[in-house]
């Protein structure tokens, strides 16, 4: 159910008559108060603190573990400029790899290599033993499932929570009163990795079958999108899948993204309404590209600016985007498409967390302590969202993080 304005009018601190404002389309923006200037300056300063402290943490690696023969002025303006370029152009696939370089030692695993390489720099028998305490302690704590399964859990409980309890008050208290303008649907966005992206990455390439040459987790999120275009088919929305091939000749990524269309078609959605695109995960271009293309169909218009955006709004007949993505990535992804005037209702999948932790064996919950594989990626996956939203932030690209998430979010 959507019901987020009827909650809001509902449950919301009722103002005094004088103090209330009925403000028509035509009349001027009302002057921001103390409130939200003091918001504003808190939320500047924020970002500047977090500006400084990058900075610090980035001269103190250079200080601490690059030689100084070796840190030439040369060298140094090299990593600076594809640490600004990074900022500048996020979408050049070259920074982005070079990016990889420079990002690694922020990673669990890249951390802890980068500390032992650092403590046998010296050699065996200068061998410094509390990084290699350190660089241990980081894998073993960021391999148990425990710890992986503890920041996951706080990660997706927000839109866990908020997903669930909304959607039960307007089935308990709004049904006949606010439903879903499911004919506001007008686009269905479908969030994942470029299908051949293993070709540049780390990453281990995986099938569903021998005639599939799709990954078996962007299969499972095509069928979930195909699952709500069924249930809001009337809407007759379009249907973007961002994980559109993008390495290779014409005749292979014809294959990747004709295989992507037919994992659509085989469950009720029409070709035509189809479109694959190489933007993969990078929420920032996926959401310029939906407003292009939404702006080409006459089905979007720009929000009107006053220098700030409208993180809340509580339009009922603006045009909606389905955001299909996963649960580790819902935040930073629909706050980012509200932001720039885009409403979305979200459609998290691939949850990780468990539902009843608490109804688990005991032996179940001690062997969370041995660490494991998995246990390091999705820690990994973690703490690459929360940089990830952390640089997003530093871009303007998202609200302060004191903004609730169900302030914004729309269900099905």
């Amino acid at each position: 159910m959507l019901c987020r304005e009827f909650l809001r009018d509902q449950f919301a601190p009722q103002k005094p008559p004088e103090a209330m404002v009925r403000i028509s389309p035509l009349a001027p923006c009302p002057q921001p108060s103390v409130a939200d200037l003091t918001m504003d300056i808190l939320n500047l300063l924020t970002r500047l603190l977090l500006w400084l402290g990058i900075g610090y943490f980035l001269w103190w690696i250079l200080k601490k573990f690059i030689p100084a023969t070796f840190l030439t002025w040369f060298g140094g303006a090299i990593i600076l400029a594809l640490i600004a370029g990074a900022f500048l152009f996020p979408q050049d696939s070259t920074i982005g790899v070079f990016w990889q370089f420079l990002a690694f030692p922020l990673t669990p695993l890249g951390g802890s290599i980068t500390l032992l390489a650092t403590a046998l720099g010296g050699g065996l028998k200068k061998t410094n033993g509390r990084m290699v305490m350190t660089a241990l302690l980081i894998l073993l704590f960021s391999s148990m499932p425990l710890v992986a399964r503890a920041l996951v859990n706080q990660s997706e409980n927000a839109v866990q929570l908020a997903y669930l309890n909304q959607r039960q008050l307007c089935l308990d208290i709004c049904p006949a009163v606010d439903r879903v303008p499911v004919d506001r649907a007008v686009s269905i966005v479908v969030v994942g990795e470029n299908a051949d992206a293993y070709r540049l990455t780390n990453a281990l390439n995986s099938r569903i079958d021998a005639n599939n040459p799709l990954d078996p987790v962007l299969v499972a999120r095509l069928n979930s999108a195909a699952n709500i275009y069924n249930q809001i088919a009337a809407a007759r929305p379009f249907v973007t899948v961002t994980a559109g091939a993008r390495y290779g000749n014409d005749d292979e990524r014809g294959v990747i993204n004709q295989a992507l269309r037919q994992q659509l078609v085989g469950r009720g959605v029409p070709s035509e309404g189809i479109r694959i695109e190489n933007t993969g995960t990078d929420i920032r271009a996926i959401v310029d590209d939906q407003k292009n293309f939404l702006r080409e169909q006459g089905l979007f218009t720009d929000p009107p600016s006053n220098g700030a955006r409208d993180f809340e709004r509580n339009n009922r007949d603006a045009n909606r985007v389905v955001l299909v993505a996963p649960a580790l990535t819902m935040r930073r992804a629909a706050l980012t498409f509200e932001g720039d005037g885009v409403q979305v209702v979200a459609a998290p999948t691939e949850l990780y967390s468990s539902p009843n932790p608490e109804d688990r064996d005991p032996l179940a919950r001690l062997a969370d302590l041995v660490p494991s594989v998995n246990a390091l990626v999705l820690t990994t996956r973690y703490w690459g969202e929360l940089l990830s939203s952390i640089y997003y932030y530093l871009r303007g690209w998202l609200p302060p993080f004191t903004m609730q998430w169900n302030q914004v979010v729309e269900t099905l």
